[in-house]
Parts: structure tokens; sequence; C-alpha cells
């Protein structure tokens, strides 16, 4: 391993004895580390915040508050439980090593120490702890491109990420604005995209409010349903997706943009479609094509639903009969109703 690789990294070295310490500093930084150091447990604390180590290398027989509560207490702070401690130190017996371990020490080694062993050891730690944080920006930014219910039900091993499906019930929603082409016109494309995107994060964030997969933006259009990966049962989905709407509704008027809605409940294909190397977890179906429909008949500011969704949501939420409509690709009409808006 190379010894310079991790050159800069902050140590913070804590023994109640200061010949120990100098040892340490004498041996660590012409490694290429950047080192602190503490007499006790409390200035280790204190240092663990201002100095912010990538390590630290900790003492367990020191006055007033030894090694293990010092270590404890860097566990319970959110600030610093991710710091790797490793325990250096002449208590050998077993029961302190397993305690050093069950309180969140990654390593334990005893004094007096090989040099180049506790070089390796920290340069391992260090390598544990870049290779962690990586993974976990890789995955903060992987959570940008998914709906939290996908990311979380993948990562958790629920789902697998192969090509499969299935048929559920689910509610469907669609948005678009209206005369979304006057802004793209008017605006530079900067302030466009600005535009577009405040709106967008607002509209996200009531999704995920209300437990809606966000499928897909589609320009300005968004699509949701509700149903899948987690499920309230199909009435309480349904509900969830008209009081989403709703919200959203109330969100878009405040920033006056006119948005138009539709809703529709039924059995739809689910799952992870595409080839094995590059998938998209979306549905498909009649019901997916019954909703979209409904949005494209749907009014400025109006949340147009079928009465598939009306008969799920009537006990809940006030709606008004519109009579049927005709739909491009659909054979039947369909019966629909308008959502009240909630300040009616």
């Amino acid at each position: 391993m190379n010894p310079y690789k991790f050159k800069g990294a902050r140590l913070l070295l804590v023994d109640d004895h200061r010949e120990n310490l100098n040892v340490l500093i004498g041996l660590l930084e012409p490694e290429g580390y950047s080192c602190a150091v503490a007499l006790d447990g409390n200035t280790a604390l204190k240092l663990s915040i201002s100095f912010k180590p990538d390590l630290i290398l900790l003492d367990v027989m020191m006055p007033k508050m030894d090694g293990f509560e010092t270590c404890k207490r860097l566990k319970e702070n959110s600030e610093t439980r991710n710091v790797p401690v490793i325990f250096l130190t002449a208590k050998n017996d077993l029961t302190s090593i397993v305690k050093g371990l069950d309180i969140g020490a990654v390593d334990y080694v005893f004094k007096p120490f090989n040099a180049s062993e506790l070089i390796s050891r920290i340069e391992t730690h260090l390598e544990l702890k870049f290779h962690r944080e990586r993974f976990e920006n890789l995955t903060d930014k992987l959570s940008k491109y998914l709906s939290p219910q996908i990311y979380d039900s993948i990562f958790s091993g629920e789902k697998d990420v192969k090509i499969e499906y299935a048929r559920k019930p689910l509610t469907v929603f669609f948005s678009d604005i209206v005369n979304f082409t006057p802004h793209t016109e008017r605006l530079s494309p900067d302030a466009l995209a600005r535009w577009l995107n405040n709106y967008l994060t607002k509209m996200s964030a009531i999704a995920n409010e209300f437990g809606g997969t966000l499928d897909k933006f589609i320009g300005d259009g968004i699509m949701a349903f509700f149903g899948d990966p987690q499920t309230h049962g199909s009435q309480q989905d349904a509900i969830r997706c008209v009081q989403m709407a709703q919200k959203m509704q109330e969100r878009a008027k405040e920033l006056d943009i006119g948005v138009r809605m539709g809703i529709h409940s039924g059995e739809c294909i689910v799952g992870n479609f595409g080839s094995t190397d590059r998938m998209e977890y979306t549905i498909i179906g009649l019901n997916v094509n019954i909703a979209a429909r409904l949005e494209e008949k749907s009014s400025t500011g109006g949340i147009l639903i079928s009465e598939a969704t009306y008969k799920l949501v009537k006990d809940k939420i006030s709606s008004n009969p519109n009579g049927e409509i005709t739909a491009k690709g659909i054979d039947n009409n369909v019966t629909t109703y308008w959502v009240e808006s909630t300040n009616s």
C-alpha cells in the first residue's frame, strides 16, 4: 500500500502521556499525516468537532474519562459517529478488546506496537472509510434518479434489479402545465430551466409526502402512481393520490402556474422493462393510457378522475359528475368526475 496515498489525512491522537504522543507524531507526520493531540477524553471530544479527524487513535486508560467512555460519546454524536476509532492501549485482556469493539471501535492495537503494523492498520481503515464515503456519495446521487420507494426497495434487497413484472391494482396520475410553450418562448434557456426545475421540485416533494411513486418527468409533465412498490390497499392508495393532486393544484396556483391533472384506477403491469443492460421501472397497460387521456381532457386547475377512482375515494373526497368522455385509443367511453378543491 502506498504510504502517501492518504497524505494530508487528519489523525487525532489521544493519550494522557505526552511522550506517547510524541512517539506517534514522530512516526506519522513523516508519512504525510496531519496530527492533532489530546491528553484527555474531554479535549478529544472537542477536537473531534473542530479538527474533523479522518481517524482517531485512542488510549483506554486515561483519568476522568477513559477511552471506552470517550469512544461511546463519539459514537453517540451524529457529527463524529462515522469517524473510525482505533484503540491503541496496553490494556490487552479479551474482555477489554470485546468491549472496545462492541462500543464502535474498528480495531484494537496493543502497546508496545509495531510501527509498520500500526501504519498498515491506519491505512486499511482510511481505505475502508474512503470507499464507504464514496459509496454513500454515489448512492446519494443515484437516489436522485429513482423515486424514494424504488430506491429503498432496491437497497433493502426487497426488489431485484432484473427484468420482471406483475399485474397489480394501481392508481395512476398524470399532470401537465397548460400553455407551456409560451414560457419556452418568453424565457431564456437558463431561466426556463430554473423555472421548470423549481416547479418540478415543489411537485416532487408533494408526491413524496403522500407516498407516490414518481415514474417520470415528461418535459413539463409528471407521471406517478400509487400501489407499488408500497401499498396501503387500493382505496387508501387512490385517496392518497387524489389528495396529492389537490395539494399540487394548491401549490401550482401559488406559483401562478396553470396545471391540468387526470387520475384513473385499475390493474396495470408494473415492473422492470428494457434490456439486461438498461432497464426502467415503470407501468404499462390500458389503464395507464386512460389516466393520460383524462389529463388531456382536464381543464386548467382541474383534477379529472374516472369512475373507477371515484368509487374508491367518494367517501373521503367530494367530486362532481362530469359525464362520459371519449378518449383517443380507448374503445369505450369513460365516466368522469371533477374533484372539488380543498378550498371549495
